[in-house]
């Protein structure tokens, strides 16, 4: 890896989670080498998958809903094609709760005049939304101004919120629309309507070569990290910490890293930090301790997952969905409920049934620090009400993650000035992450990808 001035660059990536095995995948794929510096034995991060008791229990991502061609393209590389299973064709509902009831979410004009998710008014105030004239905003929008604004304040309280409170784990009071919504904000900007916009698009054919679906794997998600430290080989370095990261030319840098008790240094032309945002902070600061300052600051939810197992006889929901979302206004301790073996196949043993439960979150931040009694004793009864369940589980399974999703906050298109203008400031130096544009493993496929390509760009300067 010693700099000559024909040899192809060389790119350390540090950190094995999906952001940074993305990038080095990418990396490869634009005739770059790469190699993936990571603490422990294992790929993928927070991603894991475990089969307990005949329960897969995937403890962070569940699934994947793709409409990009770089997913596929990294899943068939990599030899997950096989591997790939898709929703069940009875899961195609969502369900939002109601009092106390779940509904399902329409799936279409005619079924959203039908439901009973919406009153009248809140109806009537979402079909006006063409009429509303396009804000030219001088500061941040939050999710909940905008959305109050263009939707009207029962959509946010009875769909956007708890889809937040859901995926996000957050408060779309306290998140910022372009970041976290990109495309509603741009949708606005465009065409002056979220309505219009959805429904020009739709007769363009947007997406059309690349539909949306929604897949998995049939051991579980964390096959997706496996298949690419597998299709890396020895590139991906495994029980390597790294302690610093110097520049030591105008094109070149040096990472101490200790590696089995002993200190290794490798030399690279550029480095990819693919770490937590406090981690990176923590690697940049002797470099650039305005981005630490930053870094630092970036804030994560709190979350605890309660994989539940039950008969499927002590059920009387059907169970004919995705999962249901749960609204701050209903109370209780849920933020949502995902049906992992109404989604997939093979999640749970014959005649049972596999439910995700999340708790915490912006909503209820407090909640990762009770015991597993406590948790358990909070959840079940939200559980039974929602789904008309008789007895308690015969499988329960509970994690927690201190620092689970991080959150784009106010000030975080700043943050992205910041980050993405470092190579210009400081040649070499990259940074990735779901701190970024995108928590999903979509979002960071993606990410990588772009940022491969970027590096590629600027490796004439790197040789």
């Amino acid at each position: 890896m010693n700099q000559n001035l024909t040899h192809k660059p060389v790119v350390a990536v540090i950190g094995g989670g999906i952001s940074g095995l993305s990038a080095a995948f990418w990396l490869l794929q634009n005739n770059i080498d790469a190699f993936v510096l990571e603490q422990t034995d294992r790929p993928g991060g927070v991603i894991k998958s475990e089969n307990i008791e005949g329960y897969l229990v995937d403890r962070a991502a569940n699934c994947l809903l793709n409409y990009l061609p770089e997913v596929n393209i990294l899943c068939d590389t990599v030899g997950l094609r096989e591997e790939q299973i898709y929703r069940s064709p009875t899961a195609r509902n969502r369900y939002l709760l109601k009092e106390g009831y779940p509904l399902p979410m329409p799936r279409g004009p005619i079924e959203l005049i039908n439901t009973n998710l919406l009153s009248l008014k809140g109806k009537v105030r979402l079909f006006s939304e063409p009429l509303i004239p396009r804000a030219r905003m001088e500061k941040e929008e939050t999710v909940s101004q905008f959305i109050t604004r263009r939707l009207g304040r029962e959509i946010l309280e009875q769909v956007m919120e708890p889809f937040i409170g859901g995926t996000y784990a957050g408060d779309p009071g306290q998140l910022c629309l372009k970041s976290t919504f990109p495309m509603l904000s741009a949708l606005e900007e465009r065409y002056g309507s979220l309505i219009m916009g959805a429904l020009i698009r739709r007769l363009k054919g947007s997406r059309a070569s690349n539909p949306m679906h929604l897949f998995s794997f049939r051991q579980g998600m964390e096959a997706l990290p496996k298949a690419i430290r597998h299709y890396l080989g020895d590139r991906f370095i495994p029980y390597a910490r790294v302690n610093g990261v110097e520049r030591t030319g105008d094109i070149s840098w040096q990472i101490m890293a200790d590696q089995g008790g002993h200190s290794t240094v490798y030399h690279t032309d550029a480095v990819v930090i693919a770490t937590p945002a406090i981690e990176t902070a923590r690697l940049i600061y002797p470099i650039d301790p305005d981005t630490y300052e930053i870094l630092k600051r970036i804030e994560y939810s709190p979350l605890a997952v309660v994989y539940t197992g039950f008969k499927r006889e002590d059920i009387r929901h059907p169970l004919d969905g995705i999962g249901c979302m749960v609204p701050s206004k209903e109370g209780g301790s849920i933020l949502g409920t995902l049906w992992n073996s109404a989604l997939f196949s093979g999640r749970a043993p014959e005649e049972r049934v596999a439910l995700t439960n999340y708790v915490g979150g912006k909503r209820h931040p407090e909640m990762v620090e009770k015991s597993d009694k406590e948790l358990l004793d909070l959840t079940l009864p939200d559980l039974k009400n929602m789904l008309d369940i008789k007895r308690d589980p015969g499988f329960v399974s509970i994690t927690r993650y201190n620092r689970a999703i991080p959150q784009y906050s106010i000030g975080h298109q700043n943050v992205l000035k910041r980050i993405e203008n470092m190579p210009d400031r400081i040649p070499g130096l990259y940074i990735t992450g779901n701190y970024l544009r995108g928590i999903s493993v979509r979002d960071c496929i993606s990410y990588g990808a772009k940022l491969a390509t970027r590096i590629a760009g600027d490796s004439m300067s790197l040789v």
